[in-house]
C-alpha cells in the first residue's frame, strides 16, 4: 500500500505524518486491496468556521476509487474521524464486492446467509428439520385439523 500525505495552508511535521500512517496502516491489516491512499490535511483561515481543520482521503483499490471528508476543531480530531469513515467505506465497499462475486455464481446472499445460520444452529444431523420448516399438506383435512387454531 501506498501513503501519500500532503498540506495545505499548513506545515507538516514528522509527528503528524507519523500519525497519519499510524492510523491508516491499520487499515492494511484488514483490507488487503488496497492500492494507494492519499490523504490531504488543510486548516481553513477563515475565522467564522468552526471546524476549519480538514482532513481528505482518496482511496485507490481495486475497480474503484473512493473519497472521504471530514473536518473538525482538531487536527489529530480529524484523523482519527477519517480513518473511521474510510474504515466503513472499505468495509461496504468489500461486502459489495462479495455480493457480486455470489451472484455471478447464480446464488443468492440471502439465502446462502440463512442456509449456514440454520446449518450452525442445527447441526449437520438435524437436516431433515430443515426440510420440516415449510410443510406441505397432501389431504385438506390434515391441512384444516394442524391449523384449527389459527383461523381469525
Amino acid at each position: 500500500m501506498k501513503l501519500i500525505v500532503n498540506g495545505r495552508n499548513i506545515e507538516l511535521t514528522d509527528a503528524i505524518k507519523a500519525y497519519v500512517s499510524e492510523k491508516i496502516g491499520r487499515l492494511e491489516h484488514h483490507y488487503d486491496f488496497i492500492q494507494e491512499i492519499h490523504v490531504f490535511l488543510s486548516v481553513e483561515k477563515n475565522p467564522r468556521i468552526n471546524e476549519g481543520q480538514l482532513a481528505e482521503a482518496t482511496v485507490v483499490v481495486n475497480r474503484a476509487v473512493l473519497r472521504v471528508e471530514v473536518s473538525s476543531i482538531d487536527l489529530y480530531g480529524s484523523i482519527d474521524k477519517l480513518v473511521d469513515k474510510v474504515e466503513r467505506v472499505l468495509s461496504r465497499h468489500k461486502t459489495k464486492l462479495l455480493g457480486r462475486a455470489k451472484s455471478a455464481k447464480g446464488e443468492s446472499i440471502r439465502k446462502a446467509g440463512i442456509e449456514e445460520e440454520a446449518e450452525s444452529l442445527l447441526g449437520p444431523d438435524e437436516d431433515d428439520l430443515l426440510q420440516g420448516v415449510f410443510l406441505t399438506y397432501e389431504d385438506q383435512e390434515e391441512a384444516e385439523a394442524t391449523t384449527e387454531g389459527y383461523r381469525s
